[in-house]
């Protein structure tokens, strides 16, 4: 009996304690317990049975706190309670608007626009490496074997004894139709980038712009994704240029859709460097239904070739292949050249109509057998392959380059298309004269295609504009005379301003719109 009370008693304090345990847990779950069992903590913890003038402070502490942990020891049972209160909210830092941060005050000084020195090759390599293509060494040593190299066409901007900016001028003969215009290229305008926004970049198209006025160059191009900029400076935007991406296998399944090309069979095939003339002539059959394009001489050609800024060029070819220098038994009626997965030019002989498309299957199955996933094709936006290339998504990608155009010299440029103004009244079969005059801030003149036997002349009279004429902007003029505008949208946006509704018709018949192609081979790094 005496050692089963010991026993007994022990029972008895873990009855409690687990009963205490119990009802601290359940009052955690609520805020406002019951006196009673705020009272058996009471005893669990080891104090007096409270009274009933002490029960109401302990009711109100009860509803004003709440369990937050109970620890059990030899002693006895300890509750810790903690106040009913919310927790201080956590206060987040602030979010401040990113402002344009100001470039430092030596930044800020007139950089120094002068040609580029001999020493100067790795630090300009060093600063154009942050461009989305950036040259290589063999880029500059194919430059000085260009047929119009000329060294001080290589501008950069020094700033303290530093080299911030860089541009590149490179004279091409471009053709705007059938005509031969005297222009020049700018290429790789780049600038440090913690000396962006101090106005170096615009200095040095600026200088770039009087450099090529010295050269006597008509009319400028440039392929650039901050057209913006130029356009501050008194650029017209022309258009995209236009490369979309697309799979192999399924370019080639809609071109498979489509049909068999009839007429004479063609067999394809690596190109071999004798058949360069071949394909010059392919190329001159076809760039003059642009405007953009480069007059690419013999010379031209084979500085292209050797630069090596491609990996295959493909021909397709009609009859006996034979190992040939004069095409005798197998004549080249088209050919496409490829840089890795770009595809750079695919072009055709006109008789061989939907030929482009064929070629272009061609690559896309050696682009499958050398397990390519994707392939860009880089041509006119005005290119119908384009849309086999695409398929159902959208042709606008957000990496397409603007082309842009300043005309130096209005007058020399129209009087190089007045001949294809003339022959296009003649297709028209209008007999009467025909007088449009152009009232710019930098040109002021009107274009006559007089009435008279065939062929046709047009002639153009600086100062005087004549009865019908439009009044215009030197960017809308220089898109108007490169065949990129189009009257009726330009009148009603307000860009130009015909004196009469005859102005407006003649301005879409003598002016109309010319695809825009500015090839990728030329300026694609070696």
């Amino acid at each position: 009996m005496a050692t089963a009370a010991p026993a007994r008693r022990k029972k008895q304090s873990r009855l409690k304690i687990s009963a205490a345990a119990g009802v601290a847990v359940r009052t955690e779950g609520r805020k406002a317990a019951p006196p009673a069992k705020a009272a058996a903590v009471k005893l669990a913890a080891g104090t007096e049975r409270a009274t009933a003038a002490k029960a109401a402070p302990a009711r109100a502490a009860a509803v004003t706190t709440a369990v937050e942990t109970l620890e059990i020891r030899p002693s006895g049972t300890v509750v810790s309670r903690r106040p009913a209160v919310k927790r201080p909210a956590i206060h987040h830092v602030p979010h401040h608007p990113v402002l344009p941060l100001k470039p430092p005050a030596w930044m800020l000084e007139e950089c120094q626009v002068a040609p580029a020195r001999a020493g100067d090759q790795s630090e300009i390599l060093q600063l154009l490496s942050g461009l989305p293509t950036p040259p290589s060494r063999a880029e500059f040593h194919a430059a000085v074997d260009h047929p119009e190299h000329d060294s001080a066409n290589r501008l950069v901007a020094r700033l303290a004894g530093r080299i911030v900016g860089h541009v590149e001028i490179v004279p091409r003969d471009l053709l705007v139709g059938d005509a031969v215009i005297r222009g020049a290229v700018i290429d790789r305008v780049a600038v440090l980038p913690e000396c962006r926004g101090a106005g170096h970049g615009q200095r040095l198209v600026r200088s770039a712009e009087d450099r090529m006025r010295q050269s006597g160059a008509v009319v400028a191009f440039s392929r650039t994704r901050i057209a913006t900029s130029f356009h501050e400076l008194g650029w017209s935007v022309l258009g995209r240029d236009c490369a979309t991406p697309g799979r192999p296998t399924d370019i080639l399944a809609r071109l498979l859709e489509g049909g068999q090309r009839g007429g004479e069979t063609v067999t394809m095939r690596q190109w071999r460097h004798v058949e360069l003339p071949a394909i010059m002539r392919i190329y001159q059959q076809n760039a003059s239904r642009f405007v953009g394009p480069l007059d690419r001489s013999e010379n031209y050609c084979r500085w292209l070739v050797s630069r090596g800024a491609f990996d295959s060029i493909l021909v397709a070819l009609v009859g006996q292949d034979r190992y040939e220098l004069h095409e005798s038994s197998a004549r080249i009626v088209g050919y496409a050249i490829q840089s890795g997965n770009r595809v750079l030019e695919i072009m055709a002989d006109p008789e061989f109509a939907g030929l482009e498309r064929d070629i272009l299957a061609r690559v896309c199955a050696e682009a499958i057998e050398n397990d390519r996933q994707e392939i860009v094709y880089e041509s006119s936006a005005a290119d119908p392959l384009h849309e086999a290339v695409a398929g159902d998504g959208s042709l606008v990608q957000s990496g397409d380059r603007m082309v842009v155009a300043k005309v130096f010299k209005p007058l020399d440029l129209l009087t190089a298309v007045a001949p294809q103004v003339a022959a296009r009244v003649a297709a028209s079969e209008v007999k009467e004269t025909l007088e449009l005059g152009l009232d710019a801030p930098s040109f002021r003149g009107s274009i006559i295609v007089a009435d008279g036997k065939e062929p046709r002349e047009a002639t153009v009279h600086p100062g005087r504009v004549g009865r019908s004429y439009l009044r215009l902007s030197d960017d809308e003029l220089a898109r108007l005379l490169l065949g990129q505008c189009d009257p009726a949208e330009a009148v009603a946006a307000g860009r130009m301003e015909p004196s009469t509704q005859m102005a407006q018709k003649l301005a879409a018949q003598l002016f109309p719109r010319t695809p825009l192609w500015c090839p990728m081979w030329d300026d694609l790094p070696a």
